[in-house]
Protein backbone atom coordinates (compact mmCIF):
# COMPACT_ATOMS: atom_id res chain seq x y z
CA UNK A 1 0.00 0.00 0.00
CA UNK A 2 1.42 3.00 -0.99
CA UNK A 3 1.73 6.02 0.66
CA UNK A 4 -0.88 9.34 1.17
CA UNK A 5 0.73 12.78 -0.27
CA UNK A 6 0.14 13.69 2.94
CA UNK A 7 2.63 11.11 4.46
CA UNK A 8 5.04 11.35 1.83
CA UNK A 9 5.32 15.10 2.77
CA UNK A 10 5.64 14.22 6.58
CA UNK A 11 8.32 11.51 5.58
CA UNK A 12 10.16 13.77 3.30
CA UNK A 13 10.08 16.44 6.37
CA UNK A 14 11.58 13.84 8.85
CA UNK A 15 14.55 13.23 6.41
CA UNK A 16 15.22 16.51 5.97
CA UNK A 17 15.15 17.16 9.73
CA UNK A 18 17.13 14.29 10.44
CA UNK A 19 19.99 14.69 7.78
CA UNK A 20 19.90 18.52 9.55
CA UNK A 21 19.26 19.83 6.04
CA UNK A 22 22.51 18.89 4.17
CA UNK A 23 22.28 17.87 0.46
CA UNK A 24 21.56 14.88 -0.80
CA UNK A 25 24.36 12.81 -3.06
CA UNK A 26 22.62 14.16 -5.78
CA UNK A 27 23.51 17.64 -5.76
CA UNK A 28 27.02 17.20 -4.75
CA UNK A 29 28.40 16.04 -8.16
CA UNK A 30 26.84 19.74 -9.11
CA UNK A 31 29.14 21.16 -6.79
CA UNK A 32 32.13 19.29 -8.45
CA UNK A 33 30.89 20.14 -11.71
CA UNK A 34 31.22 24.19 -10.25
CA UNK A 35 34.79 23.25 -9.44
CA UNK A 36 35.84 22.06 -12.73
CA UNK A 37 34.49 25.21 -14.12
CA UNK A 38 35.92 27.71 -11.76
CA UNK A 39 39.34 25.65 -12.89
CA UNK A 40 39.29 26.62 -16.48
CA UNK A 41 37.81 29.83 -15.43
CA UNK A 42 41.71 30.16 -13.62
CA UNK A 43 43.40 28.98 -16.42
CA UNK A 44 41.47 30.85 -19.69
CA UNK A 45 42.12 34.08 -17.25
CA UNK A 46 45.41 33.60 -17.09
CA UNK A 47 46.26 32.70 -20.17
CA UNK A 48 44.46 35.70 -21.64
CA UNK A 49 46.48 37.90 -18.82
CA UNK A 50 49.80 36.37 -20.84
CA UNK A 51 48.41 36.93 -24.05
CA UNK A 52 47.60 40.48 -23.31
CA UNK A 53 50.82 41.23 -22.15
CA UNK A 54 52.35 39.60 -24.78
CA UNK A 55 50.13 41.77 -27.15
CA UNK A 56 51.02 44.91 -24.92
CA UNK A 57 54.88 44.65 -25.60
CA UNK A 58 53.93 44.14 -29.38
CA UNK A 59 52.03 46.95 -29.41
CA UNK A 60 54.97 49.06 -27.61
CA UNK A 61 57.20 48.07 -30.05
CA UNK A 62 54.78 49.06 -33.05
CA UNK A 63 54.07 52.17 -31.29
CA UNK A 64 50.15 51.69 -31.98
CA UNK A 65 47.82 52.68 -29.51
CA UNK A 66 44.96 50.75 -30.55
CA UNK A 67 46.87 47.47 -30.43
CA UNK A 68 47.49 48.75 -26.90
CA UNK A 69 44.12 49.57 -25.94
CA UNK A 70 43.14 46.13 -27.43
CA UNK A 71 46.16 44.22 -24.88
CA UNK A 72 44.43 46.42 -21.80
CA UNK A 73 41.07 45.00 -22.49
CA UNK A 74 42.52 41.44 -22.91
CA UNK A 75 44.09 41.88 -19.58
CA UNK A 76 41.47 43.31 -18.28
CA UNK A 77 38.99 40.29 -19.51
CA UNK A 78 41.19 37.72 -18.07
CA UNK A 79 41.80 39.45 -14.53
CA UNK A 80 38.05 39.41 -14.56
CA UNK A 81 37.84 35.80 -15.79
CA UNK A 82 40.19 34.98 -12.91
CA UNK A 83 38.51 36.93 -10.01
CA UNK A 84 35.35 34.76 -10.72
CA UNK A 85 37.44 32.13 -9.33
CA UNK A 86 37.62 33.50 -5.51
CA UNK A 87 34.33 35.51 -5.48
CA UNK A 88 31.60 33.03 -6.44
CA UNK A 89 29.13 31.85 -3.65
CA UNK A 90 29.39 28.06 -5.60
CA UNK A 91 32.96 27.72 -4.85
CA UNK A 92 32.19 28.78 -0.93
CA UNK A 93 29.14 26.52 -1.15
CA UNK A 94 31.09 23.71 -2.45
CA UNK A 95 34.07 23.59 -0.16
CA UNK A 96 33.97 21.26 3.42
CA UNK A 97 33.23 23.23 6.56
CA UNK A 98 35.08 22.09 9.70
CA UNK A 99 33.09 20.42 12.56
CA UNK A 100 33.68 21.86 15.74
CA UNK A 101 35.31 19.82 18.43
CA UNK A 102 33.29 18.27 21.12
CA UNK A 103 32.82 20.54 24.17
CA UNK A 104 33.78 23.69 22.34
CA UNK A 105 31.20 26.20 21.73
CA UNK A 106 30.84 28.35 18.33
CA UNK A 107 31.95 31.66 18.07
CA UNK A 108 34.71 33.53 18.97
CA UNK A 109 32.96 34.37 22.85
CA UNK A 110 33.60 30.06 22.90
CA UNK A 111 37.06 30.19 22.13
CA UNK A 112 38.21 32.09 24.76
CA UNK A 113 35.41 30.16 27.18
CA UNK A 114 37.11 27.31 26.40
CA UNK A 115 40.44 28.32 26.91
CA UNK A 116 39.89 29.99 30.38
CA UNK A 117 37.83 26.46 31.39
CA UNK A 118 41.60 24.88 30.63
CA UNK A 119 43.48 26.79 32.30
CA UNK A 120 41.18 26.41 35.64
CA UNK A 121 40.74 22.85 34.75
CA UNK A 122 37.04 22.85 33.99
Amino acid sequence: MGLSENEQKVLEELERQLTGGKPAPKEKATQVDGKVKYGRLLVLGSVLVFVGLGIMLLAISMQQVFVGVLAFLTMLTGLYLVSQNWTSKAFRASAPKPDPKPGQKPGTSGYFQNRWDQRNGG
